[in-house]
């Protein structure tokens, strides 16, 4: 601190930047959480495709172990059918991963963002103590100057 407060109330100078800085990491925050829904829908969707797979595979293999099948185009066409909700699946793992990169370039910037504003925060904690360092000095000096003019006001009255 250069000036040496009078006694005033504390003001901290870069008070409007540590406002813009919460305001855009709040901001961040919010983007984060979108993203994130995002993921957990695309994520969802693929476990669902997952579990169609499965359940369409177990079905077709009770099939094929009854023995001899009666029904050959009915097999060929649940087979085509699990060929489509793999391809379906791989087009969601794929729709998943891209989700998830993008929560992950998001998550950079929310910490970026909280980073910055933790500096100013720091650094208004700094300035702060600085601010009751020299409160404390003025304190004292004041306390010291009653007790000196106090002192000069005994002595003259003996």
């Amino acid at each position: 601190m250069s000036e040496k407060p009078k006694g005033g109330k504390f003001k901290y100078r870069l008070e409007t930047v540590l406002k813009v800085r919460g305001i855009r990491e709040r901001r961040e925050q919010e983007e984060f959480a979108k993203k994130q829904r995002e993921y957990l829908t695309e994520k969802e969707k693929e476990e669902e495709i997952d579990r169609e797979k499965k359940t369409k595979t177990g079905e077709l293999r009770h099939i094929l172990k009854k023995g001899p099948i009666s029904d050959f185009e009915r097999v060929m066409r649940r087979r085509h059918h699990l060929g489509v909700v793999k391809e379906q699946l791989d087009k969601q793992v794929e729709e998943v991963r891209k989700a998830q990169e993008l929560l992950e370039g998001q998550r950079e910037k929310l910490i970026e963002a909280m980073k910055k504003r933790k500096i100013i925060e720091k650094n208004k904690e700094h300035k702060f103590e600085e601010y009751k360092g020299v409160m404390k000095k003025l304190e004292e000096n004041f306390l010291d100057e009653i007790a000196t003019v106090r002192h000069e006001h005994l002595k003259r009255q003996d």
